[in-house]
């Protein structure tokens, strides 16, 4: 007769995992901090730390399968993982992006992938594939918070400075003559209290900048501006100025080849930013040095419409399936 309570091999698995993932957490600078509940698919949280040693409040969630089980599906460059129907719900539905951890204890392998990603993908696979090459321990905490909106971009404190930033940040060398400061300010909308991004604001605004600069000149779009436009929204994300869904942002620009557009609200930081704008135009009004004649301010909020092309059809079509749906038992069975 056992007299002891028996551990179970499966507790020393999964402990071995977590504990390797703090260790990386600690030698990366990172901030680990371990579910101290019963764990319902998440294991802990890690907390994105600047080389300078600043807390950042940027979150990611990180759930550890440790065993050999979990590598029992081997392909040439990765391995699949089956995740419950209720895990799969969990994860994709999670508010921070969700790190899927497989330690192979026996050997010390940690390999991972944003598993949130994968599943709000358009693809929706059944196995969600771990890349071998993704190594925890390898990995820089950049990649780590990539889908969080981390980038090497420093943060500046200062509001005058984000607002030097983004002027200096100009495309005038590209096909698109515009700065980051242009699409900020033109992408105000709903009392200024929320920003607009699509291709067809920076298409809006270089045609008028051309109109003023270079009148017949065309744009040119290319890599280089496509990358350009992209990184604005990094700097969105970086300088803290709108709460954009930057990992949505990635699916479009990394899986379809997409800029991303979107309606985001300003953060505190983005609506003192728009009103230091405005009381600096109001100073250059008063001393003459900007024109006082325009009613129009540097600063506003404009309105945007979705364009419906083909409704005339599409109305009697919607109205057609709608009626079918709800008047045909079981036409929606497959």
């Amino acid at each position: 007769m056992n007299t002891f309570p028996d551990v179970g091999s499966q507790f020393l698995q999964e402990r071995l995992g977590v504990n390797a993932v703090a260790r990386v957490a600690a030698r990366l600078g990172l901030i680990w901090r371990e579910n101290q509940v019963k764990d319902l698919g998440i294991d802990g949280q890690l907390e994105y730390v600047t080389r300078e040693g600043n807390a950042t409040g940027r979150l990611v969630a990180v759930q550890v399968k440790s065993g050999e089980s979990y590598f029992r599906y081997e392909e040439d460059d990765c391995w699949r993982f089956y995740p419950e129907e209720k895990h799969r719900l969990y994860w994709e539905r999670f508010p921070i992006p969700a790190i899927l951890v497989l330690c192979r204890p026996i050997t010390d392998q940690l390999a991972w992938i944003d598993v949130r990603q994968v599943l709000r993908s358009l693809s929706q696979p059944t196995a969600v594939r771990v890349p071998k090459k993704s190594s925890l321990e390898a990995s820089s905490r950049e990649e780590l918070f990539a889908t969080s909106g981390v980038t090497d971009e420093e943060f500046a404190g200062d509001l005058k400075k984000v607002a030097m930033l983004m002027i200096a940040k100009h495309a005038q060398a590209t096909g698109l003559p515009l700065s980051y400061f242009e699409l900020f300010v033109h992408g105000l909308t709903n009392t200024a209290r929320s920003l607009y991004f699509g291709m067809d604001l920076a298409m809006e605004v270089t045609e008028g900048n051309l109109d003023l600069e270079n009148p017949g000149r065309g744009i040119s779009i290319g890599p280089q501006e496509h990358e350009f436009l992209f990184e604005y929204v990094k700097l969105l994300v970086s300088q803290d100025l709108a709460t954009v869904d930057f990992s949505d942002c990635l699916i479009d620009w990394e899986d379809h080849q997409l800029q991303p557009h979107f309606v985001a609200p300003l953060t505190s930081r983005g609506r003192a930013l728009v009103q230091m704008i405005g009381s600096t135009e109001d100073r250059l009004r008063s001393t003459g040095l900007l024109s006082s004649q325009s009613p129009s301010r540097v600063a506003q909020e404009r309105f945007f419409q979705m364009v419906f092309v083909g409704t005339g059809e599409r109305i009697p079509l919607v109205r057609s399936f709608e009626t079918l749906i709800n008047g045909t038992p079981g036409v929606l069975d497959d």
